[in-house]
Parts: structure tokens; C-alpha cells; sequence
């Protein structure tokens, strides 16, 4: 029994004496600072009534993949008509972000495609871009179609030019040896068809 109560003491009077020196040190530190226990109680019910935030994961980049709808609209400025036409996404596309792809753009609106010059190319701008879904706006002013054409002579087959003798209208299958020598001399010097009607007679005619 004596024992016990030995082994008792060991461990409260140590207990007693850290907790008599505790509350010493806690009663001189209000003496001489009165206001910072008073500050910490004062922070500690502050942070009890701060909502807990819950960090998000970062929003997902939205990037053009393969699956990504391409939509260009051509704008007709003369008429202010528009349509819509879904293409597949150039590979050349695939991985880039908005501000990525809307660079690539800006440089195509310098350097159009040789088919977008002749069209009328004005401009291109993106309406909307996101993976699922990626539209571009091309704006023309369409040149008017030709209504007559010539025939010229390229490596010995017959070419269809527009009136202005620099747009290419239609390549043909047509040889020149093939043709009467007076058509032959005519086309050589780049022979005038006045309509539509009168340039498909022709490809009818000698068209193999």
C-alpha cells in the first residue's frame, strides 16, 4: 500500500508543480502585457466565424482537339448574307489554346490562301472557341462571276480563263492536236467565248 502511495506521489506532485507554474506564468504575463491575452482570445473567436475555403482544382485549358466541331462562316459583305459550313479540324489546329489560335488567324488575315485572294478575301476574326466547338468568321467582298472567258493554249491542253485572262476557270482534258487546225489557231491566240452557253458547246464538242 505504501508503495502505491509512493508511486501516487511521484506522478502528482511533479503534475502539481508544472500546473502551479503555469498558471504563475500566465498570471505575470497578464500583469504585464495585459492586452495580448486579450488579443489572442480576441483572434482565436475571429477565426471561429471565417468560412472554411475549400481549394477548387484549376480550370481545365480549353484546347482544339480532333473531335472539336470547326465551323467557318463566310460573310458576304456586298449583301450581308452569311452561311455556316462544318469542316474537319485541320490537324495543324489540334492542341492549341484560344490565345494560340487566335494568333495563327491574325497571321492568316496577312497571308490569305491564293483561293481566299481570288474569292475576295477582307478579313477573319473568332466568334467562339472552346473544345467542343470552334467557329471563325471570313469576310468577303465575292468578285463578280465571269460572263466570258477565253481559251488558252497551256502545254498543249486547252485552259478556260475568266475575262480578265489571270484567273483560271476550268482546266480541260482537251488537246490541242485533237482540234481542227482553224479552232487550233484560234485558241493559240487565246480565243474569246462570249457566254457560258457557248463555252460548255465547246467542251461538249470535243470533251473525250
Amino acid at each position: 500500500m505504501r508503495f502505491v502511495k509512493r508511486i501516487s506521489l511521484f506522478f502528482i506532485m511533479p503534475m502539481g508543480m508544472y500546473a502551479l507554474g503555469f498558471y504563475s506564468h500566465m498570471k505575470l504575463e497578464e500583469e504585464f502585457y495585459p492586452g495580448k491575452i486579450r488579443q489572442m482570445e480576441e483572434r482565436n473567436t475571429a477565426a471561429e466565424g471565417i468560412p472554411q475555403v475549400i481549394p477548387t482544382a484549376l480550370e481545365e485549358e480549353q484546347v482544339i482537339g480532333a473531335d472539336t466541331q470547326y465551323i467557318i462562316e463566310e460573310v458576304d459583305l456586298q449583301k450581308g448574307t452569311s452561311v455556316e459550313t462544318k469542316w474537319k479540324t485541320p490537324d495543324k489546329y489540334i492542341g492549341m489554346n484560344r490565345q494560340r489560335f487566335v494568333k495563327e488567324m491574325e497571321l492568316y488575315q496577312q497571308s490569305p490562301s491564293l483561293k481566299d485572294q481570288e474569292l475576295g478575301f477582307v478579313s477573319v476574326e473568332v466568334v467562339s472557341f472552346s473544345k467542343e466547338r470552334v467557329v471563325i468568321r471570313k469576310s468577303y467582298i465575292f468578285k463578280e462571276l465571269s460572263t466570258s472567258f477565253y481559251l488558252v493554249n497551256e502545254k498543249n491542253y486547252v485552259v478556260v480563263y475568266c475575262d480578265d485572262l489571270k484567273t483560271v476557270y476550268m482546266n480541260t482534258n482537251i488537246t490541242l492536236d485533237s482540234l481542227p487546225d482553224a479552232l487550233k489557231q484560234e485558241i493559240i491566240q487565246n480565243k474569246y467565248i462570249a457566254t457560258e452557253e457557248e463555252l460548255y458547246n465547246f467542251l461538249e464538242s470535243y470533251s473525250s
